[in-house]
């Protein structure tokens, strides 16, 4: 790495159920310790209850319904505990 270059990227792009995203290993190909994850960032694409739509569009209040919200719940939950469990301490996680 010469002075004044930038550091390498390492990045990982993924299209995998996040709530069941495999546990990887460390540097040194060692098992990560639960809860001690390898990455310094984790960017999370959630799926959306739309809520925040509702005060744009007042028409959507007549089909709006709390079970709408509330199924994504556990789904929203998982995936960021699963995120969380994948970050280093001090890492920073983007939902």
């Amino acid at each position: 790495l010469a002075l004044g270059a930038p550091a390498p990227l390492n990045v990982l792009v993924v299209s995998h159920r996040g709530q069941r995203f495999p546990r990887l290993g460390g540097p040194a190909g060692e098992a990560c310790p639960a809860g001690v994850g390898p990455f310094d960032r984790v960017l999370c694409d959630v799926p959306c209850s739309g809520d925040g739509t509702l005060r744009k569009e007042p028409s959507l209040w007549a089909h709006w319904r709390p079970g709408l919200g509330l199924a994504l719940h556990s789904l929203q939950l998982q995936l960021a505990i699963r995120a969380a469990s994948l970050l280093k301490v001090g890492g920073t996680l983007a939902y």
